[in-house]
């Protein structure tokens, strides 16, 4: 077994492509991307067997203040929820004894470089559902947990619609009389507007990246990510949801309430439509960690799904993690190391 930088976007695509763990954050020009917006350098790398890739792991490493950071997902101003190693397709349909192995030997090579990088801190988030992680335990990893949710699309239509809550039915229903209209667009105007506010409330309090970050996002993938917008029977936007189009079908990230209408509520509603109309099997809702959004989300009874973290972090890193979450907890300091810390 061998680890190393690839440089080849198309076969780093195509192993996110044939993987069932791959998803579109993981997508060569989305790290690009990614690393040039967060001043982080994107670290490609691969794990073979011979000359087949059996793993790959995007990370993103910083030096500052002699500070040693390596992230899988970068930053929280990036907006990925999680990242992490991809096995390949033949892991995905091995017997569990072969997967066991599998996993050992990559992680055994994953080991030998994060000793090289050396990191003062080390994050690695697992996309949801991926849970072996007991390698990374046994040799001395924190695990953190977190959750999305995650509605099945293979019902009928009228199933998932009575699954939802009685309170969330009937907004639905007073909402579908009023000439509501759904349109998918281009323009990102108030869909940055609106995120950047909800990332500057005081809860948050997180350094948002330029608007040009999502418009370079949004030509890189036309067809994956998508913007929609609903507007009243007077023009006036309702609601904004930016999705992920690619293996399942992700409410990525939306706007506050915008009005006294649900119109946020109605606009989820047309797009699980859209999506169990389009084939998708499942809808992921990103937020399951944000307590001030669950009691929305889960009027529409979704199932919860566990992602795992596992980080790790010598003395220089323990330190700067207090300094981050006792001196720059709050207001513009934690805004300028935030970018370093998570």
């Amino acid at each position: 077994m061998t680890i190393g930088l690839i440089d080849d976007g198309d076969a780093w695509d195509r192993f996110v492509d044939e993987s069932a763990s791959g998803r579109l954050f993981h997508k060569w020009d989305f790290m690009k991307i990614t690393e040039k917006h967060t001043g982080f350098r994107f670290l490609p790398y691969g794990v073979f067997k011979g000359n087949e890739a059996i793993a790959v792991i995007p990370l993103f490493r910083k030096q500052t203040h002699g500070v040693n950071i390596l992230l899988s997902p970068p930053p929280l101003q990036s907006v990925v929820p999680y990242l992490g190693f991809v096995m390949g397709r033949r892991y995905d349909t091995a017997k569990q004894s072969k997967k066991e192995s599998m996993l050992k030997l990559v992680g055994d090579d994953l080991e030998n470089e994060f000793a090289a990088l050396a990191p003062n801190y080390l994050s690695i988030i697992q996309v949801p559902g991926f849970i072996d992680v007991r390698r990374f335990l046994r040799e001395g990893y924190h695990a953190r947990l977190h959750f999305t949710y995650l509605i099945a699309l293979d019902p009928p239509l009228t199933e998932i619609w009575n699954s939802f809550s009685s309170n969330l039915r009937t907004k639905l229903r007073k909402v579908e009389k009023n000439g509501y209209r759904l349109e998918k667009s281009t323009d990102l105007s108030i869909f940055y507007s609106t995120v950047s506010e909800r990332f500057s409330d005081p809860d948050m309090n997180i350094p948002m990246i330029s608007r040009t970050y999502f418009e370079e996002l949004f030509r890189a993938y036309p067809d994956n990510l998508g913007l929609y917008y609903l507007y009243d029977d007077e023009g006036t936007v309702t609601g904004v949801q930016a999705t992920q189009e690619y293996k399942a079908f992700t409410l990525w990230m939306g706007a506050p309430k915008m009005t006294a209408m649900p119109g946020n509520e109605f606009l989820q509603w047309l797009l699980l439509q859209q999506a169990k109309d389009e084939g998708y099997r499942q809808m992921e809702n990103v937020g399951a960690n944000n307590e001030n959004l669950n009691l929305f989300k889960s009027k529409f009874n979704p199932s919860l799904t566990l992602f795992l973290e596992m980080s790790r972090e010598d003395l220089i890193g323990r330190v700067a993690r207090w300094a981050y979450s006792t001196i720059a907890s709050k207001g513009p300091v934690k805004r300028k190391v935030l970018s370093c810390l998570e």
